[in-house]
């Protein structure tokens, strides 16, 4: 195999958009200085439970994250799908921030992406599952028994 090289990038900003475009082109990057200087630096939950996710759904995907969690290396496997996965989003962000990438990397992938997602359905951050059921009402792009809908106090 040849040696990968990787897009270096600095910053926290726009990290779930950065891992999708990566993944779409299949790019390995480097983010570097993720929150530094922050009073709590690195990834936050919700960020290291999405590239969980697209560990989940990606062939040959490999993540490396430093203990600090300042620095992150990606590199993008294929988009495989796959059914009756399951992935717990947490409660530090609403199922809306997992959903809107995965609709994209749906598209893509060699199967068709059946997925089962744990979580909170709506806080002030993102959209909910309401605005994905009532946008995608006539196309099977997103069908969602949703068993239970509340909020995060």
């Amino acid at each position: 195999m040849g040696k990968v090289s990787y897009m270096k990038l600095k910053g926290s900003q726009n990290l779930r958009l950065r891992l999708l475009l990566a993944t779409l082109s299949s790019k390995s990057i480097i983010i570097e200085d993720i929150r530094a200087d922050a009073t709590w630096p690195g990834l936050r939950p919700h960020e290291v439970s999405f590239l969980h996710l697209l560990e989940k759904i990606c062939d040959d995907c490999v993540v490396e994250i430093n203990e600090t969690g300042t620095k992150l290396k990606y590199k993008p496997g294929i988009i495989k799908g796959g059914r009756h996965l399951v992935h717990d989003c947490g409660v530090s962000r609403s199922i809306g921030y997992f959903l809107e990438p995965l609709i994209v990397l749906g598209l893509f992938g060699k199967k068709s992406l059946t997925i089962r997602l744990k979580g909170i359905t709506n806080d002030s951050k993102d959209p909910s599952i309401d605005t994905f059921l009532n946008y995608f009402t006539y196309t099977e792009a997103v069908r969602s028994p949703c068993r239970r809908i509340g909020t995060k106090n």
